[in-house]
C-alpha cells in the first residue's frame, strides 16, 4: 500500500473514512433517541450502548473480515503510542494544569515537573521514569471554562499543617467527598469560631483519608 496525506484543513478529502465516521455518529444519535434519555448511570453503561451499535454495524463486514484474517500478522510486542506527551509543574497548592483542566496531586510532588502521558480518558504522570499518579481526565462544559479533578486526599495532610487555608482555598467546596460533608461544614461553621471550624473540618477529612472511613464519617450525626 502507498500512504497519502490530506491537505491541512480539508477534511472532505478523507471521504472514505469520514463517511463511515458520520454513519456511526448517526447510529449512536438514533440509539440514544430511541433510549429516551442522554443520562447514563456510568461510563460502562454508555460504553455498552456504543458496543451494541458497533456490533450491529460490524455484522455487515463479517465475511470480508474473515477473508482478511487469513493474512493478518501477529500484533507488535509493544503497543503503539496512543497518547500525547506534555509536562506540568506541581504548584504550591499541589495542583497541575493540563489542557484546561486543574488536577490535584499528592502534596509530596510539590515543586516537581511531571511528564504527562495524556489519553482521552486519563492522564498518567511520571517523575523521571517512575509513574507517580494516574488520574481520570476531565473536560470543561464550555470552551472558556476550566474543568477540575479535585481529590481531598491529595492535599489534606498539607492543609492539616495550615488548617486556616481551608476556608480560603479556591476549590474548597470541591474538597468535600459528598453532600454530607458539605452539610457538616455548614453546621460546624455556624456553631464554632472560624478558626476552630477549619481545624475541626480538616481533622475530619484527615481521619477519613487516613483510616478509609469516608462513608461512616460523612453520615456521622445523621439520622
Amino acid at each position: 500500500m502507498i500512504g497519502t496525506t490530506n491537505n491541512p484543513g480539508l477534511g472532505h478529502e478523507n471521504g472514505a473514512v469520514e463517511t463511515a465516521h458520520g454513519s456511526l455518529k448517526h447510529r449512536l444519535d438514533q440509539a440514544i433517541k430511541l433510549r429516551g434519555s442522554v443520562d447514563f448511570a456510568s461510563i460502562a453503561e454508555y460504553q455498552a450502548l456504543i458496543d451494541h451499535c458497533i456490533g450491529r454495524l460490524n455484522r455487515y463486514g463479517v465475511t470480508r473480515f474473515a477473508e482478511e484474517q487469513k493474512y493478518l500478522q501477529p500484533l507488535p510486542k509493544y503497543r503503539f503510542m496512543d497518547y500525547t506527551e506534555t509536562s506540568a509543574k506541581v504548584t504550591t497548592s499541589s495542583t497541575i494544569d493540563v489542557k484546561h483542566g486543574l488536577y490535584t496531586v499528592p502534596s509530596r510532588l510539590i515543586g516537581e515537573t511531571l511528564r504527562i502521558h495524556l489519553y482521552h480518558d486519563k492522564l498518567i504522570g511520571f517523575v523521571a521514569q517512575t509513574q507517580v499518579i494516574e488520574l481520570a481526565r476531565v473536560y470543561a462544559d464550555k470552551a472558556n471554562e476550566r474543568a477540575r479533578c479535585i481529590d481531598y486526599r491529595h492535599v489534606i495532610h498539607s492543609l492539616a499543617a495550615k488548617p486556616q487555608a481551608f476556608r480560603f482555598c479556591n476549590f474548597r467546596d470541591e474538597l468535600f467527598p459528598d453532600d454530607h460533608y458539605r452539610q457538616l461544614w455548614q453546621i460546624i461553621d455556624q456553631k464554632l469560631p472560624a478558626k476552630d471550624a477549619c481545624k475541626w473540618m480538616v481533622a475530619v477529612l484527615r481521619i477519613a483519608a487516613d483510616h478509609q472511613c469516608e462513608t461512616e464519617l460523612g453520615h456521622w450525626g445523621k439520622p
